[in-house]
């Protein structure tokens, strides 16, 4: 598969989407399960709330994000400059360009 944006664009929108969408979950999770009592109870909740879903989003957007960059990249094939040099006789024009075989893909680990 050749690089090209818009499939790393998709694979980044929907780990973006997906790690939102959970971390939203979460927020509204945390802030029911939060009991509300006192004066400073909403501020408290809501700080509890924010920290569980940031570390939910987190958690699943910069894995999410490191693996669509890792098979974005992987996906090229690379390759060296045609042919494999060769050492041949006479003169400097006459030994330009002379290869032995065309070289193969590098292979990406």
């Amino acid at each position: 598969m050749a690089l090209v944006k818009p499939v790393l664009d998709t694979a980044l929108t929907n780990t973006l989407n997906a790690a939102f969408a959970a971390a939203m979950t979460d927020f509204v999770t945390v802030i029911k399960a939060s009991p509300a009592t006192g004066n400073d109870s909403e501020a408290i909740n809501l700080t509890a709330a924010i920290a569980s879903s940031s570390l939910v989003f987190s958690n699943l957007a910069g894995p999410g994000i490191s693996t669509a960059v890792d098979a974005y990249i992987r996906s090229q094939t690379l390759i060296v400059p045609p042919g494999q040099l060769v050492t041949t006789a006479g003169s400097a024009v006459a030994q330009a360009g002379a290869t032995s075989a065309p070289s193969p893909p590098i292979p990406v680990l």
